[in-house]
């Protein structure tokens, strides 16, 4: 027997603990601001996991760079257009 095409276990239908959360953060917006309280706390005590999280949620995360690395070049996207042309061999 194959295995169903695609892993379903992120669809939206199958979300619990997004939706579990999100119903308790919703009826209680004073749970979120204990959260964010607790995640500057934790960016001020040094914490790196909080630094990075209050950066990318503020200011957005930073694109990835393509380059290569210590054996290759770096990454060189090439575009080309072509154009063909095509005739109808209507007399055949």
């Amino acid at each position: 027997m194959a295995a169903p095409a695609g892993n379903q276990n992120a669809a939206k239908k199958n979300r619990m603990l997004g939706d579990a959360l999100k119903r308790i953060l919703t009826q209680d917006p004073e749970e979120v601001r204990a959260v964010a309280v607790k995640l500057v706390e934790s960016a001020k005590a040094g914490e790196a996991w909080a630094q990075a999280l209050i950066w990318d949620r503020v200011d957005g995360k930073l694109p990835t760079s393509l380059v290569g690395d210590s054996e290759s070049d770096p990454i060189n996207v090439v575009q080309r257009l072509e154009r063909a042309i095509v005739r109808s061999n209507a007399a055949d």
